[in-house]
């Protein structure tokens, strides 16, 4: 019988590991691309909301939200008895000169008794008193 030995260790060859780094690089480029691509887009896009925030305007209510809550709940009212000019030009259908005939209509014949005398004004007929009605009180 031969005497032969057998080495059971495994035995490394000599690499050189300038050469082996540039072979993993090359192997696994595709995923390293993507990869870096990923962290890129995620710390630019954290970096933009950070940056956005700040800039963000700030929205400072100075008024109440209940406050605001009754007004919407209470219509625009217009006593068309004491009004002047420029509330009565607030109502629907209603000028300038059709407030100023408002005013002189009342001044002439004394105080509205109720809405519907409107109609008595020379520029307000059936339509545009129709929508006045809702805003106007006497």
């Amino acid at each position: 019988m031969a005497n032969t030995s057998f080495d059971t260790t495994t035995r490394r060859r000599n690499l050189d590991p300038q050469r082996s780094l540039l072979d993993f690089f090359r192997h696994y480029l595709p995923q390293i691309a993507v990869c870096t691509l990923v962290v890129t887009v995620l710390a630019g896009g954290a970096l933009y909301a950070s940056r956005v925030s700040e800039n963000a305007p700030r929205v400072v209510y100075s008024v109440s939200l209940e406050k605001v809550q009754q007004e919407v709940q209470q219509p625009l009212l217009v006593n068309i008895n004491t009004a002047d000019a420029e509330q009565l030009d607030e109502l629907p259908q209603v000028g300038p000169s059709t407030a100023e005939a408002i005013i002189q209509h009342r001044e002439m014949n004394g105080l509205f008794r109720t809405v519907s005398e409107l109609e008595e004004v020379p520029g307000i007929g059936p339509a545009t008193l129709e929508e006045i009605k809702p805003f106007a009180t006497v």
